[in-house]
């Protein structure tokens, strides 16, 4: 009985695909091939590249990392295989490598089909161009879109507010949505200063963000400067004025006096001098209404006595007596002990414990 062997190793006793082992079969008709060259456009200070039509930031100024990022993301989609294979690459990269010219970088492919598994180590030849992205390119040209002008609502911003800025401007910096933008310079203002961004959308987002967490006003203006395919080109100016207050002021907006504490959604949060409770002044009303606002002096006061209706009490630097209406707040209040107090409206309103 004649028996069946494999053409090429003359194995027996195995199935035969066209007269061949499968493991000789495959060796013959590869389940596999490979684009064997690459140009890659490589930008020279931020190392991200250009393959097809987008530039790919890597994250990496490691030329090695570099090459293995750019080969990891890009050689599967230019390997024709069968459907049934699994495809495994492992770049061999040296660890000191110059990202300069052609670099021929061994590559070990595997292919896994069942219990079947084919590795062939193939040349890929990588030929980079240097050439500045275009983020880059915009960052040394200083080019900008919108203007974001930080003003104080009484003068000059104070230093705690500007770093509270800087602090709102660096969390939309590092946010996925905003990671490729750039602020290309920041001018110095008599009142504040003005914010030159890369986009509108920046523009917009840094500001929202001063309004939410700051209770700044926002106004929006457009100067437009040309056209360009069919599309208006011109420079965004958001004009974000801040309310400046500090904590412990007092604050009178209509009929309401509050002592100021934060500003929280946007909203101003203080108390009721008098009363110790919660106050809020909604966003709306703070830039629609005229707003009075002092730092309070405070001074201290000794009680030298109690009626239902009133209370007697001397100024401790003065030694001048007054009498105030007592008020609900005042029923734990005793002779002879020492309080704060401020004078609103020539009123002179103690302050309870919870309110300073």
């Amino acid at each position: 009985m004649t028996k069946r062997f494999c053409a090429l190793c003359g194995k027996t006793d195995v199935p035969l695909i066209e007269n061949l082992c499968e493991s000789c079969y495959l060796k013959k008709n590869p389940p596999f091939t490979v684009k064997h060259e690459f140009e890659v456009r490589i930008c020279p200070h931020c190392y991200s590249y250009k393959l097809s039509k987008k530039w790919v930031q890597t994250n990496s100024f490691n030329p090695k990392e570099f090459l293995e990022t750019v080969i990891e993301q890009n050689l599967p989609r230019f390997i024709k295989h069968s459907p049934e294979f699994e495809i495994i690459i492992h770049p061999q990269i040296a660890e000191e490598v110059e990202l300069t010219g052609k670099i021929d970088v061994p590559i070990l492919i595997t292919a896994k089909k069942n219990d079947t598994t084919i590795s062939e180590t193939v040349k890929v030849t990588i030929k980079l161009e240097s050439s500045p992205c275009g983020i880059c390119t915009k960052k040394k040209q200083g080019a900008y879109e919108a203007i974001v002008q930080f003003r104080g609502l009484r003068g000059r911003i104070s230093e705690e507010e500007r770093q509270q800025i800087y602090q709102i401007i660096d969390k939309v910096l590092e946010s996925e949505r905003y990671k490729d933008e750039y602020i290309p310079q920041i001018k110095e203002k008599k009142e504040g200063f003005d914010l030159y961004v890369s986009s509108t959308g920046l523009a917009k987002s840094i500001a929202t963000s001063a309004k939410e967490q700051m209770g700044a006003n926002i106004h929006e203006s457009f100067k437009l400067s040309g056209m360009k395919d069919g599309k208006k080109k011109g420079t965004t100016s958001v004009s974000v004025r801040l309310p400046s207050f500090t904590p412990g002021e007092i604050i009178q907006l209509m009929d309401r006096t509050l002592i100021f504490e934060k500003i929280e959604k946007g909203n101003l949060i203080g108390k009721n001098p008098k009363t110790g409770e919660k106050q809020i002044i909604q966003y709306k009303d703070l830039w629609e209404s005229e707003i009075q606002s002092w730092k309070p002096e405070t001074k201290q006061y000794l009680i030298i006595s109690k009626t239902e209706d009133t209370i007697q009490l001397m100024n401790l630097k003065t030694y001048e007596i007054t009498e105030i209406k007592r008020e609900q707040t005042h029923t734990n209040l005793k002779e002879g002990e020492i309080i704060q107090a401020v004078k609103i409206d020539e009123e002179i309103i103690i302050l309870i414990p919870e309110t300073y």
